[in-house]
């Protein structure tokens, strides 16, 4: 089955890097891709590593959740695309028939696809518990007015227990930027006195 970027690869422009959260706990920078088996930290129970596994655990439980709601739904049509591919002479036509389920998943792929363009330029960010709702919601301003700001639906209490994790990862990396400028500075400093002129009496 075709996934959304092989059909529409124009609304995807150049993918983005992601890093090993582990391994960025630990000071090291490594490609998220293809790395998991070789990960030194995969085993690593420190407090921010436990951060990470638990938000795996929280985006999986969501995943669960919504899986076993679609489950109820009945399933919908089969839907066929035909396309007519043209060889290099003209009356040697040849179709192509591609089948897929028209299901909500795709069709919110397409939307979501749609939704990166202007994003492209500008991070907007849409209210979690909103999405978890299927009402979309941009996020800036809209904390007081969401209307599912006190929704105990088993879908809104992982998305606050996820926020709170991200909210302690955020924390984790200002912390060693922070940390790790400082050691930046401290490393400068000594080489701009050892340049300064010593005063001669």
């Amino acid at each position: 089955m075709m996934n959304i970027e092989e059909i529409l690869p124009e609304l995807f422009g150049e993918k983005r890097v992601y890093y090993c959260q582990r391994c960025l706990n630990h000071g090291l920078r490594e490609k998220r891709k293809n790395h998991k088996l070789s990960c030194s930290f995969r085993f690593c129970q420190c407090s921010n590593c436990i951060m990470v596994e638990r938000r795996r655990q929280l985006n999986s439980r969501l995943m669960q959740i919504e899986g076993s709601q679609e489950d109820k739904k009945t399933s919908p049509p089969l839907t066929t695309l035909t396309m007519a591919l043209t060889t290099s002479s003209e009356e040697d036509q040849m179709e192509c028939t591609i089948s897929f389920f028209a299901t909500e998943r795709f069709i919110f792929a397409v939307r979501i696809a749609m939704d990166r363009l202007p994003r492209i330029l500008e991070r907007r960010p849409n209210c979690q518990r909103c999405a978890q709702h299927s009402v979309v919601n941009r996020l800036k301003g809209h904390k007081r007015a969401c209307p599912f700001r006190d929704c105990f639906c088993a879908k809104c209490q992982v998305v606050v227990e996820r926020q709170k994790l991200m909210a302690d990862q955020i924390k984790l990396r200002r912390r060693q930027k922070r940390e790790k400028n400082n050691l930046n500075s401290e490393r400068e400093a000594p080489m701009t006195h050892s340049l300064t002129p010593s005063p001669t009496g």
